[in-house]
């Protein structure tokens, strides 16, 4: 029978060699820099809203999306998800159209939407949002589409969605 011995971790190991950075193997200035800019995006499963499914490649797997449009995807669900309907998500997750949709006007609609979204795309649990900017509305009679100006930590984008209108 083998004895286990009395330290499982030796003071004595003298491999400091091992732990040293190798030059050889730190990558190219190139690719740090890209590894870099990319810090905080993390990359994901593509999705078509379209669809409302994942995008599958010709030869049936998931297609990447990098991190810079998991998070733009990440902006468009999270504007397009009625906030409260659904357990699996945060309560700061989603934008309560219902509740703006009993407003009383569409000024009173449009506040309450504007700092629903704002507060929805500012609470991205891994930080990637920096900024809400101009949101617009354009009330046609059955619908309205928001424009909404998000800036990221690598870049800024224009999220455009509608919903279905019945504030008058």
């Amino acid at each position: 029978m083998e004895t286990m011995p009395d330290n499982l971790f030796p003071e004595e190991y003298d491999n400091d060699e091992e732990y040293l950075d190798d030059e050889e193997n730190e990558g190219t200035d190139e690719e740090n820099t890209e590894e870099d800019e990319d810090a905080g995006y993390k990359p994901s499963i593509f999705f078509d809203f379209d669809t409302g499914d994942f995008v599958t490649l010709h030869d049936g797997k998931l297609k990447e999306a990098s991190g810079f449009e998991a998070w733009v995807q990440w902006c468009y669900k999270t504007i397009m998800t009625q906030r409260y309907a659904h357990e699996g998500y945060s309560t700061d997750i989603g934008v309560d159209y219902e509740s703006a949709l009993q407003a009383d006007s569409r000024e009173e609609a449009e506040s309450i939407l504007q700092r629903e979204i704002e507060e929805s795309l500012m609470a991205d649990p891994s930080e990637r949002t920096l900024y809400v900017g101009n949101i617009t509305f354009q009330w046609e009679a059955d619908h309205c589409l928001v424009i909404v100006q998000v800036q990221g930590i690598d870049g800024d984008i224009e999220i455009t969605t509608s919903f279905k209108s019945e504030v008058g």
